[in-house]
């Protein structure tokens, strides 16, 4: 009896040589998808194909504010993964109207093609839509951003929604919370665990506005990735999660001053100092989510802080990480929270 070919799904993954999308297309790849990446052109995004190893990928140099490439790359994917998006906060104060075109019409662009192909959307949003509330954040929880940014990843977040509910089309919004791990940017524009790295690895010192007892809840890159496993398995099986909103996050409260300690021991820095500054204007002392739906899917963490901030040292360390620093565009990265410690 002449056995059947199985047919691979193809995915394609806008931003998919920034920080979440190679972390993503290296484990899509390994399990055997078609993918897809779409990437804005730089050197950076290159370098990242190396550095993941990503090419079995096809790789397609375009922008989603460009709907000629979107219709002609999305005619046979069985699914979309948007993960780009311009993501700097204080870039957005200087050029809001850049992140509005990109964050909100980008988004439009990629839903639009979607929807005339019939093709099932994973939307990545950011817990930055959520502004900034003392309590455990939900997915009901009201939306309240604080900065240019946050305000297009909300626009974005909603105009998602909107396509479920008026042409019912099949989008799934997620949320991660403070993702860290190898592939994301340092320098002044990244994020703090590696702008502290790399502050340490060069004996400099790293700096906390306020007493550092607020907290922040941090996930490694592979958990988060995990997550996007099991949601885009359902999502490709027929189990519509059309409409749905998703936090990503492991919930566990972590202490600025505690997380800063922890990395000073991790790099046996000797040298640096931790130099508190007056509070912010607007600072929150506890920003954690609540991942109750994530879990419901038989999802948990596995990666503690510890363990992750290992994972993490190893992989800068492969690199060179002195040298490594990102520009502050990098399409497709997630940032931490806009009061988090810069």
């Amino acid at each position: 009896m002449e056995r059947r070919m199985e047919i691979k799904k193809k995915i394609l993954i806008t931003g998919g040589t920034g920080f979440q999308g190679s972390n993503l297309t290296q484990k899509l790849l390994s399990k055997g998808y078609d993918v897809v990446m779409l990437n804005t052109h730089s050197e950076k995004n290159e370098t990242n194909i190396k550095r993941f190893k990503l090419y079995d990928a096809k790789i397609v140099w375009g922008d989603i504010n460009n709907k000629k490439i979107l219709k002609k790359e999305l005619k046979d994917i069985d699914l979309i993964v948007h993960t780009a998006a311009k993501i700097h906060v204080d870039d957005s104060i200087k050029n809001p109207t850049e992140y509005f075109k990109t964050n909100v019409m980008g988004t439009n662009n990629v839903l639009e093609v979607a929807r005339h192909f019939n093709i099932p959307v994973i939307h990545v949003s950011t817990c930055e839509v959520y502004g900034f509330v003392d309590e455990d954040l939900v997915e009901n929880s009201p939306l309240m951003p604080r900065s240019p940014y946050a305000a297009s990843k909300a626009g974005a977040d909603r105009m998602a929604y909107s396509y479920y509910t008026t042409y019912n089309m099949n989008v799934c919004i997620v949320r991660p919370f403070n993702v860290y791990g190898p592939g994301q940017k340092d320098g002044e524009c990244g994020a703090v665990i590696p702008r502290w790295v790399t502050n340490l690895l060069n004996d400099k010192n790293i700096q906390i506005y306020g007493n550092g007892k607020q907290s922040r809840e941090f996930i490694y890159i592979d958990d988060l990735i995990s997550a996007y496993e099991i949601i885009i398995d359902k999502m490709l099986s027929g189990n519509s999660l059309a409409g749905e909103v998703i936090n990503i996050g492991t919930g566990i409260d972590i202490n600025i001053k505690y997380l800063a300690e922890k990395l000073c021991n991790k790099t046996n820095n000797l040298c640096s100092k931790i130099v508190y500054s007056p509070s912010r204007s607007g600072e929150v002392k506890r920003f954690i989510s609540n991942s109750d739906k994530m879990k419901s899917f038989n999802w948990f963490p596995k990666i503690n802080l510890s363990e992750g901030l290992n994972k993490y040292l190893k992989w800068r360390e492969e690199i060179k990480p002195s040298k490594y620093i990102g520009p502050c565009n990098w399409a497709g990265e997630i940032p931490l929270t806009e009061n988090d410690i810069k």
